[in-house]
């Protein structure tokens, strides 16, 4: 009878033990270091103030490259990170920040880069900067990007269909606007300003969100 009893305590324990691991891993999961991945760096936000990468510690970062004529892959990116932050907890939101980096400082001046990110979330972080500034932080994250063509001042018309609310005038961004391919990598970044996750669009929602939420608790 002792023994049978025993062996029930045993299997209670043992089932407590799976339900906590499978907690801890629902709640968030140990993220690796990617060592050589980011950095500080220096930029320009969407209001002209210069700021550092430091000046966001303390807060869980998703960081991406992209710029305000992109027809396709930005504003999806953005419409996916749009969605992603409004299913965080107002709270959470506060210690959450995404950050999109223009790789088209000449066309993306920082008037027309808060235009564009304020048509998704005016929380969100645009910076822009110098050519300089901005080839040093895509080296920074290993990142890549390459002009392939320059369009005329004035958005194209598939552009104004995806984002139809950014263009009521014929004045947007400065100097030639240019096509370019990039790099679509999301970077999760930690509190410490490590990176510790690489993303795409295609990461489930939940998914991404379980790693921020874990970064959050650290």
């Amino acid at each position: 009878m002792a023994e049978i009893i025993m062996l029930k305590k045993l299997v209670i324990l043992l089932f407590i033990s799976l339900l906590s691991v499978q907690i801890s891993h629902a709640e968030g999961e140990e993220l690796p270091l990617f060592s050589g991945v980011g950095g500080n760096f220096s930029a320009v936000d969407a209001d002209g103030k210069a700021v550092e990468f430091s000046d966001f510690l303390d807060q869980v970062v998703v960081l991406s490259f992209g710029y305000t004529n992109c027809a396709d892959i930005c504003p999806f990116t953005l419409g996916y990170l749009t969605r992603l932050y409004s299913k965080l907890t107002e709270d959470e939101q506060k210690k959450v920040q995404v950050i999109f980096v223009t790789i088209d400082p000449e066309y993306d001046t920082p008037g027309h880069l808060k235009q564009f990110i304020g048509h998704f979330n005016s929380e969100f972080v645009g910076l822009s900067g110098s050519k300089e500034q901005i080839d040093y932080i895509v080296s920074l994250f290993q990142a890549q990007y390459q002009k392939l063509s320059v369009l005329n001042t004035v958005p194209t018309k598939n552009i104004r269909q995806v984002t139809p609310k950014l263009f009521s005038d014929e004045s947007n961004g400065e100097g030639k606007a240019s096509l370019y391919s990039h790099s679509v990598t999301l970077y999760l970044i930690d509190k410490s300003g490590f990176t510790r996750s690489l993303e795409y669009t295609g990461t489930p929602v939940d998914e991404f969100i379980r790693k921020i939420r874990g970064l959050i608790n650290e």
